[in-house]
C-alpha cells in the first residue's frame, strides 16, 4: 500500500456463537476509496456479523483489522469507519432538521441536505412521524456525509420504494469517489447494479466473484442473468 492510499484491510476473521456452531472461519476483504463491494451470501452466513466485527461492536475470536496501515481493535474509535445497522438508530423524538444539524458538521453538506428533494418537505417532522422509507433514506445520507473514509451498509435498500432505491444508488456511487463502501442486502440486484467488486460469504469465508454470472454456481438460481447485459 502506498503512503497516501487509504485502505480497510480485514483478514482471518473467526467467530462462533457456540462450540457447536462456527459462523466465520476466514473472513477477508480489502476496501479502498473508489470501491463499492457487494457482500453477498445466504441468510445466516454471517454478513451482518462480519460488518459488526469490522466496525468493532461484536468481538471475534480472532480478527486482523488494519486501517490505513495501522492495526486496530475497534474501528469505530478511529472515526474512519461508519456502519449502517439494519435497525434504525435515530431518536424518534428528534426533528429531522435537528438530526441533520447534530450529525453533519460541514455547512455545505448540511445545506445540501436541507434542499434535498426527499428531505426538504419533512425537515420539521419528528423522526417518529416520517415513513420507514424516508427514515432509511435519511440515515443513509447522514452516514454518507460523515468524514469517515469507509462506510458499511447493512440492508440499506430495506423498506425503500423503487424511486428511493434508485436515488440511494446514485448517492452511493457519488460517495464512492471519496470513500470505500461495503454493501450487503437481500435485494441483491440493487447491490449488483452499483458494485464494482463482489464477495460471496459462504462456509465461513469470503470468495471473490469475478463476474456476476458466476453467482449462479453458488448463490442465485440458474438463468438469473440470461439475456441481461453486463
Amino acid at each position: 500500500m502506498s503512503g497516501n492510499e487509504k485502505e480497510l484491510h480485514v483478514d482471518s476473521v473467526e467467530f462462533s456463537y457456540s462450540s457447536m456452531r462456527t459462523l466465520l472461519t476466514g473472513g477477508y476483504l480489502r476496501l479502498k476509496v473508489g470501491d463499492i463491494i457487494g457482500l453477498l451470501g445466504r441468510n445466516g452466513t454471517g454478513k451482518s456479523t462480519l460488518m459488526k466485527i469490522v466496525f468493532g461492536i461484536v468481538r471475534a475470536h480472532y480478527a486482523y483489522i488494519r486501517i490505513n496501515g495501522k492495526k486496530v481493535n475497534r474501528a469505530f474509535e478511529t472515526k474512519e469507519v461508519c456502519y449502517l445497522p439494519q435497525d434504525s438508530f435515530l431518536p424518534t423524538s428528534s426533528l429531522v432538521k435537528h438530526m441533520i444539524d447534530f450529525m453533519i458538521s460541514d455547512e455545505t453538506f448540511r445545506e445540501g441536505l436541507y434542499e434535498n428533494e426527499v428531505l426538504k418537505p419533512i425537515l420539521k417532522n419528528k423522526i417518529a412521524e416520517i415513513s420507514g422509507g424516508e427514515l432509511r433514506y435519511l440515515e443513509i445520507l447522514l452516514l454518507l456525509h460523515q468524514p469517515a473514509t469507509f462506510i458499511l451498509l447493512d440492508e440499506p435498500f430495506t423498506g425503500l420504494s423503487p424511486v428511493l432505491k434508485e436515488k440511494i444508488q446514485e448517492h452511493i456511487v457519488d460517495s464512492s469517489r471519496r470513500k470505500g463502501i461495503l454493501i450487503s442486502d437481500h435485494d441483491y440486484m440493487n447491490v449488483l447494479d452499483i458494485s464494482n467488486q463482489l464477495m460471496l460469504l459462504e462456509n465461513g469465508g469470503c470468495r471473490r466473484i469475478e463476474k456476476k454470472e458466476d453467482l449462479e454456481m453458488f448463490y442465485v438460481p440458474d438463468g438469473t442473468f440470461d439475456g441481461k447485459s453486463e
